[in-house]
């Protein structure tokens, strides 16, 4: 059994593959395990936002890990992404992941009819932890809805089950508070998706980022580097990475994601309805920051993902 307060690295939000009725493809969803592991990854999240977690029902989050932990054999940890707007809804889906195999959840606050105030937050992260025995990892990614770095002390230390907060929201500012108040008590991951490198260098416990999902073996080697003090070749695979990511991030992100995917050779599935593939002139963008920066061939290539 992993111990998730030993967790760091890089642990990919991995897509979640569909099918064309829209049914999560446990066959694709192998495959794509099959290949982070491959890359060496330290641990995988199924069902976060890169996975289009919301929206899915208890059986589409047990089919989605149940089809990872059957493919990596314990050899990483399995993490189950939960992302829900009330306590009820949280613990079904996080007992659903747990029944799949997952040894952890990753949980944003509720979105919908959110919350900044410690006391309500505190008691929907209580309730899940309680209701499911897993470890969790808080998910800051809300904007409008930013968990404050005293809240977080707060709500971590009256409950040991949380394990570690992953700061995304693009806000590099909140992970330096995180870092200067909080290294060493919990774990702290990264997702800020275009500063993986600086986030690495401040001292992050690891990334949790969609960075990692698509680019898993340069983002492996970049947190060698720096841990082996190689930081030109570090800063080097930062500077491939980020012209990409400024194609993919935004507006309609897992479908950007999973046509950069296909673009690469993977099988990600269609994106999940009512989505849709990223259109022509975007398209376009992607598959032109993949060529400029070294990850495609310069020879025109079949738009794989049927544009």
């Amino acid at each position: 059994m992993h111990d998730l307060r030993d967790l760091r690295g890089v642990i990919p939000p991995m897509i979640t593959c569909f099918n064309p009725d829209d049914s999560v493809d446990a066959a694709a969803m192998a495959r794509e395990a099959s290949f982070l592991l491959d890359a060496g990854v330290n641990g995988i999240v199924v069902g976060g936002s890169t996975g289009e977690g919301a929206g899915m029902s208890e059986e589409d989050l047990y089919t989605a890990v149940a089809a990872v932990t059957d493919t990596v054999r314990g050899r990483i940890p399995v993490i189950g992404g939960v992302i829900a707007d009330n306590s009820h809804e949280a613990v079904r889906l996080g007992n659903a992941a747990l029944r799949a195999g997952a040894v952890g959840l990753q949980v944003p606050p509720p979105s919908f009819y959110f919350s900044t105030d410690t006391q309500v937050l505190a008691e929907y992260y209580r309730s899940i932890t309680d209701g499911t025995g897993l470890p969790l990892i808080i998910y800051n990614v809300i904007p409008w809805a930013q968990v404050a770095v005293d809240s977080l002390r707060t709500i971590c230390g009256e409950n040991p089950h949380i394990i570690g907060v992953k700061q995304s929201g693009a806000n590099i500012h909140a992970l330096a508070d995180l870092l200067a108040n909080l290294k060493g008590a919990i774990r702290i991951y990264s997702a800020i998706d275009d500063l993986v490198y600086p986030s690495l260098m401040m001292g992050a416990d690891g990334t949790i980022s969609g960075t990692a999902s698509v680019f898993p073996v340069e983002t492996v080697e970049m947190m060698r580097c720096i841990e082996a003090r190689n930081y030109a070749r570090a800063l080097e695979l930062h500077r491939s990475i980020v012209p990409v990511w400024r194609t993919l991030e935004g507006p309609l992100f897992p479908s950007r994601t999973k046509y950069a995917l296909s673009l690469l050779g993977r099988a990600p599935g269609k994106p999940r309805s009512p989505f849709g593939w990223p259109e022509h002139e975007d398209a376009l963008q992607i598959e032109g920051a993949l060529r400029s920066s070294g990850f495609l061939s310069p020879v025109l290539s079949e738009n794989m993902a049927g544009n």
